[in-house]
Formats: C-alpha cells, structure tokens, sequence
C-alpha cells in the first residue's frame, strides 16, 4: 500500500475550486485595471471554468473580447449572460448593438423590444427596436414602434425619416411623404429623400402624387434643373404644356444641356410655339453636334416652317454622320422633292429604300419625283407598287390612280 501515499499527497496538493478562480479573478482583475484586455481573457476564461455562474466575470470576458476586436466570442458570452439574467438590462443592449453592427438584426430584435418594455419612456430603445425590424425585412412591423418614438420625440428626424421609409416600403405613399416633409421643416438638409420618395411613388404609378413632391422641391430649390426638368416632362405627359414650358425654361436657365432644350423645345411644339422650340432645337444641336437623333429633330421642326433650305443642310449632316438613319434619308428625299430637286430626292430614297422596307410614303414621294423628271415608265411602276399596298392615304391613291391613266396614255403615244 506504500504506493498509495504519493497519489494522496498530489491530491492534496491540487488547489480547491473554489482558490482557482480567485487567484484567477486576481490576475484578470490586474489586467483589466491596466487595461490589457488580452492579458485579461485566459484568466477570465479559467475563472468562468471553474465557476461557470460567475456573471461578473462572464460580462468583464465579454467586455474583453469586446475591446481585443474578437466581436462573435462577445456575443456569445454576452448572450449566455442574458440568457442565465434576462434582467441583466446592460449586456442585453451590448448584444444587441453587437448583433445590429454585425448585420444580424433579425437576432437583435428581441432584445431591443425587451428593453423598450422594461423602459417605456425611453425615445432611443423604441427607435433602436424599430430600426432593427426595418433592417429585418420587416416594415409593417418596424411603424408601430416608430411611432411610439414620434411621440416621444417629434422633432427626431431620424424616427421621422424611419417612420416613412417603413410606410414607403409598404406602399403607403402619401403617410409616407407627411413623415418625409415633417423632417425635412426640421432638418432641410434631408429634404433631398423626398426626390426618391417621389421617384419611388412615379413607378409605382402614382403619377400626381410624385408631381406634388417634385414641385415642392422645385419651389424650395429653383436651381436643381434636374428636378424642374422632371416636372416638366411630368406636366408634358400629363397635357399640361404651358405649365410644362415654365419648369422647362427654369431647367434650362439652371443647365443648358441639349437634352435639357430638347425637352423645352418639344414642349414649346405642344404649346404651339413651333418657333421659338426650334431655336431651341438648334442650339441643342450646337451643343451635342454629334447627337443624330437631335438634328433629324431639328430638321424636322425646320421642315414644319417650311425652311426647306436649312432643313435638307441638317438631314445631309445626320446622314453623313450616321449613313444608316432612315429618317434622315426620308427627310433628306422630302426637303430635295419640296426644293424641285428631283434627282437628289430619288438619290435619298434609294438610300432610305437600301436600309429598310419601304414604306408607302416614300415609294409615293418617289412616283412623284420620277413623273417630274419624265420618266414615265418608271413613275408608272412606282404608282403602281404603292397602290398595291393599299395604304391609308385617300388622296394619294385617288391622285396615283388618276396619273397612271395619264402616264398610260402618254406612253401609249410613243
């Protein structure tokens, strides 16, 4: 049995529990008051081993994973201490601002709707809970406690703004605007969300609702051509024209892009201003000369005025910049035909015709070029191909059909 008597002697020797963790708690206690976090952790961790209801030293471990930037094992220990003390009200908010920055908001709403519970009064747990339902990917359930933070604080705009995007989100539109507006009286300097709000609402159709925020903020804001650019095209869309030249000359005065004179221009063309939305055109050709799209516009409204002349100049410098316009090719054809010249007219139609079908328009403009220049034979096919294709242009078929008995007895003299 004389073997017995070193084992008993090691068991004496092995320190108590209970002397474990307080010399533990020593040597932490030491660390955290020298601020070394990380000296701190394996003798917070042994103290825990031993004594694993210690809740002292789970939230000074916690604080210290905390501090060293190791942010899971924080939340673990925090959410063992919440879970053993749900009343233990300071861990329960280090977790859950653990878990928001750590884009885990659904795990964190429990616990901001426990602390707002616990504290009915206090504004900043009612907005923290709803902001983590928002984040959540639960709006409908974020706007009650947003607006029990509105009622506790009516001039924070950031419960406001909240509020709103909730609602939003929900298609709530005009609830939505009221909360966006109140903020905005507080702090203009977020009046710029009521623009995506506006936009937002506009895709979803709701087309008058949008026009109101964009013209409050165009009111607000007269130099922002963007938005008085917006509620122009609005007001075009919506028939509006004389409304619509006033946001667009406002645009315009702020930013004198093509695109923003080419919108003014179409408006003045509704409002019956035909000439003063052609100067404007010409000047959004001066401004992006390489844009084809803007000069066939421009030749166009110069066609309506019957500047037959300066009109053909512009159709030549689409076509030449951009041989595969059509358009440019078909005005080109009109403005030579209305210029009796007749040849150049039948050399941009064979154009327009190399790059799509023809239409009957066209192969009529080219009947009537070919019978000017007497080639009879030829403007009798024409005629003939473009009453085959029974178009609806009355007056034409019935003059087509009166020239082909003309030009047949013409030929037939010859």
């Amino acid at each position: 049995m004389r073997w017995l008597l070193p084992c008993l002697l090691i068991a004496c020797a092995l320190p108590a529990p209970a002397d474990v963790a307080g010399d533990a708690l020593r040597e932490a206690a030491e660390a955290l008051e020298a601020n070394d976090f990380a000296a701190a952790i394996p003798h917070l961790e042994a103290a825990l081993a031993a004594d694993a209801e210690n809740s002292n030293a789970r939230f000074n471990l916690a604080y210290a994973y905390l501090q060293t930037g190791d942010e899971p094992s924080a939340i673990e220990q925090y959410g063992a201490l919440v879970e053993a003390q749900p009343a233990a009200a300071q861990a329960r908010r280090s977790l859950a601002m653990l878990l928001m920055r750590n884009e885990r908001p659904a795990e964190a709403v429990e616990h901001w709707a426990a602390l707002a519970a616990a504290n009915p009064e206090d504004f900043s747990l009612r907005l923290a809970w709803a902001d983590a339902l928002d984040k959540a990917g639960d709006p409908a359930g974020a706007v009650e406690p947003y607006e029990q933070a509105v009622a506790l604080d009516e001039t924070s705009v950031d419960a406001l703004l909240g509020l709103g995007y909730a609602l939003a989100r929900q298609r709530r539109f005009s609830e939505a605007a009221a909360y966006y507006l109140r903020a905005a009286k507080i702090d203009p300097a977020v009046e710029s969300m009521t623009l995506q709000l506006a936009n937002e609402m506009e895709q979803r159709g709701q087309q008058t609702d949008a026009l109101e925020l964009y013209r409050r903020y165009a009111r607000n804001h007269p130099g922002e051509a963007a938005v008085q650019e917006r509620v122009g095209m609005i007001l075009l869309e919506r028939g509006r024209f004389g409304q619509a030249v006033e946001a667009l000359e406002k645009a315009v005065a702020a930013d004198s892009s093509a695109a923003n004179r080419a919108a003014l221009a179409e408006a003045y063309a509704h409002a019956g201003d035909a000439e003063r939305g052609v100067r404007q055109l010409r000047e959004a050709v001066n401004a992006d000369p390489e844009s084809v799209a803007l000069r066939v516009r421009y030749a166009n409204g110069l066609l309506a005025l019957r500047q037959f002349e300066q009109a053909a100049q512009q159709y030549l410098a689409a076509v030449e910049r951009k041989p595969d316009t059509i358009d440019g090719w078909n005005g080109l054809a009109f403005t030579m035909f209305q210029l009796e010249n007749y040849p150049a007219a039948l050399k941009a139609l064979e154009q327009s015709e190399k790059l799509g079908a023809r239409k009957p328009a066209s192969l009529y403009l080219k009947a009537l070029a070919q019978d000017k220049l007497q080639l009879y034979a030829e403007a009798r096919n024409s005629y003939q191909k473009f009453l085959a294709m029974s178009p609806d242009m009355e007056d034409e078929v019935w003059k087509a059909g009166e020239r082909v008995k003309v030009i047949d007895k013409v030929l037939a003299k010859r």
